[in-house]
């Protein structure tokens, strides 16, 4: 397979090491100036060399971060569509590259040990990557990423974004009033407010109980504040859902709230009784919001190279660094959040992926166009056969999806969405 590898010219020896690696693992490489052919324009021959590679890798270092000629290849390679795996060479984090860098597999190689590498070579070994020789005189032709086959079991596109959290809001309901022996479990972030915005137009329609008797969870909580703290999620559930629903008389009863808690106390431990809620309860329904980099549920990109470590991950405390802070709340008080954990998406019978806004296209194109990866844990939630993407049209023509459905109006659509998940 052909890998085209981009790195400052300062790092020669490290990619010539790194090739030999790759080629012990039958990985074949294309990198300057060893491969540009004699006599042949630069700029051509590794413009077309990365339009026909499967996958480009990136040396990242502080020199390779300022360079015009890497951000050159990787806007290239981003523009292609093409995956983009970085190494790490040195301590120090992308700024210029950035925009391109949040939402790739990434390796840490400050030890140089080859082991360290291992993970990497796994990954651009997968089928979806691997597969095809790079000729260098041929025809320019974009990559050809292989689809996730079977994935996802539906794809809803609705004409904006009001529309489709209404039908994800009617899905919700739908499914809740069936489902007094399990859970709901309601998403949170800019999804959340529209969904919940959502619900409050159509939860007559569903009198007296839109909720039925279902049990209701909450997906994520800032650790540590207490309930009515400013960046509290579960208090943003409350204020802008539940209270409301309540004053009109269509709030769900008190025991049927589960929401997190951001505080462990002698009395309590919410990891402890939301893993109950789950076990009695599965969940039935869970609308799921992704950032446009990849994080979820407080999974974060860049934190993980392993799947197996988070795919089975139950309710947790998630850790976080600057950058997931900035996605979860710039100004909350904690580094860390509570997180119901990716098992709980990947078992649910009905999983719905929240694409509203278009800054989500490049996410979603990735996770439904190219392999899963630990470093993007977006692309994880592939593990869920029965989930259903929701979005706009907007975003389905930008994250070139096949295979949608457009539904009339926000009711059909959630019978469509629903039927998705049988």
């Amino acid at each position: 397979m052909a890998v085209f590898i981009s790195y400052h010219s300062s790092k020669r020896p490290v990619v010539e090491h790194i090739a030999t690696y790759f080629a012990r693992h039958d990985i074949s490489t294309w990198w300057a100036p060893r491969d540009v052919p004699p006599g042949s324009d630069w700029d051509e021959a590794i413009s077309r060399a990365i339009k026909n590679s499967k996958a480009l890798v990136l040396l990242f270092c502080a020199s390779a971060d300022s360079s015009v000629h890497v951000k050159r290849e990787v806007h290239l390679a981003d523009k292609a569509k093409i995956p983009i795996y970085w190494v790490r060479l040195e301590q120090v984090q992308p700024e210029r590259l950035g925009y391109y860098l949040s939402p790739t597999q990434w390796v840490d190689w400050l030890d140089q040990r080859d082991s360290t590498l291992d993970s990497l070579v796994k990954d651009l070994r997968r089928p979806g990557v691997s597969g095809r020789v790079l000729d260098t005189d041929a025809t320019p032709r974009p990559a050809e990423p292989v689809p996730a086959s079977g994935w996802p079991a539906g794809i809803a596109v609705f004409e904006n974004e009001r529309v489709a959290a209404e039908a994800a809001a009617h899905t919700y309901f739908r499914i809740a009033r069936d489902a007094s022996d399990r859970s709901v479990v309601l998403p949170t972030g800019r999804a959340a407010t529209q969904v919940f915005r959502a619900m409050l137009r159509i939860a007559h329609r569903y009198a007296p109980t839109p909720f039925g008797e279902s049990h209701i969870l909450s997906d994520t909580e800032t650790f540590g504040v207490h309930a009515q703290h400013h960046t509290s999620r579960t208090r943003h559930v409350v204020e802008t859902l539940v209270e409301p629903l309540t004053e009109r008389g269509l709030g769900p009863a008190p025991g049927q709230l589960h929401l997190l808690s951001g505080q462990i106390s002698e009395r309590e431990d919410p990891l402890l009784r939301t893993q109950r809620i789950l076990r009695l309860y599965p969940p039935a329904v869970h609308g799921i919001s992704i950032s446009p980099a990849g994080e979820v549920l407080g999974y974060e990109v860049g934190a993980y190279t392993d799947p197996d470590e988070i795919v089975s991950d139950g309710c947790r405390i998630v850790e976080l660094s600057e950058h997931g802070r900035r996605y979860i709340d710039p100004n909350q008080p904690s580094r860390s959040v509570l997180t119901i954990g990716l098992a709980s998406a990947l078992e649910c019978s009905g999983l719905m992926v929240l694409a509203f806004d278009k800054t989500k296209a490049r996410i979603i194109h990735q996770m439904t166009h190219f392999p899963e990866t630990a470093g993007v844990p977006a692309t994880l939630l592939r593990r869920n056969p029965r989930a259903v993407i929701v979005t706009t049209r907007a975003i389905a023509e930008a994250a070139e999806l096949d295979n949608t459905h457009f539904p009339e109006s926000a009711e059909a659509g959630s019978a469509w969405i629903v039927s998705r998940f049988a």
